[in-house]
């Protein structure tokens, strides 16, 4: 059936255009969301329908900067400093990386997405050792069911570039492959996967690479994402040095932004560029102070990513808490410190869920197409059971999804009306042997490498 009528479910559309949250139906056909309101009428003969009587629907979770390859790993690094994750991840793990390895990596981490009702993910990819980890990656992509980007980057044994020559001496041209890619799998931009440049930026390179790179992006037609502002790494200018490259633009997505001046976030926002931050991940591995009220202040709403899954959770419930008690921790203690009580709130769970849909879909240039519940919008939603015990009753449907929900809420997720997990299970995902697949690779590499870990640090094998 190409129709599917989700009934009587509690809708928080993140749509600033309606109520904040309403019990209603949605309507879906072939592929996008064709009715909302009370008692729609439908053949149920040409449409199924689902009962979604206490449970809450919102718009798919979009992540707007994963590493996805590094799934492979995942929480190996829960106890790791950024010096280890350059040294160990860049230097190392990533190097050894087989094609079939780069495929097992990124479907298992996008199944870990899917299930936790994110549907769309800006797969900041940076270890293209060859055009066969370049196929093995698009086929992860296609095969994994989801809204996906796969953002183009260097490979390790590139940025690895980086532990010789320090911040932002990078002098590798970029690869031509990637225009092999946009031409051979990516022709049009109306598919389900998408391509784009992750750029090194200046950080890591050059600015003759920052130009070439840019050159790239845009005889392509393809948008850019590239990180900024990482602790010292900051030093460099890397947004002046970017406009001195290349010039700025709209289309470019700025990961992280913590430790830039207050001039460079000027810049950026006024280029009309988005920015992806990774609260949690930041607050782990000393990126810097997280960057959302100087951003909100310059009228930069950012959207939220995971980073990376080798040591935080690849959920994006977290991700949206560790957001907004960044913020709220940080006018708190102001507050206190000052000898006063703090008598508002400087982010709510409105503004977080809004971070983690509407403006993820506007980072990834999608915005006409997802990130809200409204007629027209493609189909990417989300069901959580609110009948469970951690948000049973429901009395303000958007605080339960951002403070209380978690993963094992996540009953059905739709991609573009097609149903990828219903009765809290992946559909045509066999999680055994994945999990069977990836645990091989696992150890394959380790081997290869001559490394093991031991309690939570990469070394020589005995």
């Amino acid at each position: 059936m190409t129709k599917t009528l989700l009934r009587g479910g509690t809708v928080v559309p993140v749509d600033p255009a309606q109520a904040e949250s309403r019990v209603c139906d949605v309507l879906v056909d072939n592929g996008v969301i064709a009715a909302m309101g009370p008692d729609i009428v439908v053949d149920p003969a040409a449409c199924e329908v689902l009962d979604m009587n206490g449970r809450v629907l919102t718009p798919g979770f979009v992540d707007t900067h994963r590493h996805l390859w590094q799934s492979l790993f995942r929480y190996a690094g829960a106890d790791w400093t950024i010096e280890n994750y350059v040294r160990d991840m860049w230097g190392k793990l990533g190097p050894a990386y087989t094609a079939e390895d780069m495929y097992v990596a990124l479907r298992i981490g996008l199944a870990e997405a899917l299930d936790g009702g994110c549907t769309q993910i800006f797969d900041w990819n940076h270890n293209h050792l060859t055009p066969e980890h370049s196929d093995a990656a698009v086929a992860a992509h296609r095969d994994s069911g989801a809204r996906s980007i796969l953002g183009y980057g260097q490979s390790m044994t590139v940025l690895s570039e980086f532990l010789e020559t320090g911040p932002g001496a990078g002098r590798t041209p970029p690869s031509e492959d990637l225009r092999r890619l946009r031409e051979r799998y990516y022709p049009s931009d109306d598919q389900l996967t998408r391509l784009a440049m992750a750029a090194r930026g200046g950080e890591v390179a050059t600015e003759e690479v920052i130009a070439a790179e840019a050159r790239q992006a845009r005889d392509l037609g393809l948008r850019t994402s590239v990180h900024v502002g990482n602790a010292n790494w900051a030093k460099v200018g890397p947004v002046e040095k970017q406009r001195s490259a290349a010039g700025l633009t709209s289309d470019t997505t700025w990961v992280h932004c913590n430790s830039l001046s207050d001039r460079e976030l000027a810049l950026i926002a006024e280029s009309g560029g988005t920015v992806s931050v990774a609260p949690e991940l930041e607050l782990h591995m000393a990126i810097g102070p997280i960057a959302i009220r100087r951003l909100l202040a310059l009228g930069i709403s950012p959207s939220l990513s995971v980073d990376t899954c080798f040591n935080i959770s690849g959920e994006m419930f977290s991700v949206m808490r560790a957001a907004l008690s960044s913020v709220r921790g940080e006018v708190n203690a102001a507050a206190i410190a000052s000898g006063s009580n703090p008598l508002s709130l400087p982010l709510s769970t409105r503004d977080v869920l809004r971070f983690a849909t509407m403006e993820g879909a506007r980072a990834n240039g999608l915005l006409d197409r997802t990130g809200t519940l409204e007629v027209g919008k493609e189909a990417d939603i989300v069901a959580l059971n609110a009948k469970s015990a951690n948000l049973a009753p429901v009395s303000y449907p958007t605080g339960s999804v951002v403070m209380g929900a978690n993963p094992g809420n996540v009953e059905l997720v739709m991609v573009r009306g097609r149903i990828v997990k219903r009765d809290f299970a992946l559909v045509d995902t066999d999680l055994d042997a994945l999990a069977d697949r990836a645990r091989h690779c696992h150890d394959r590499l380790l081997s290869r490498i001559g490394s093991r870990f031991a309690e939570g640090l990469l070394v020589a094998r005995d």
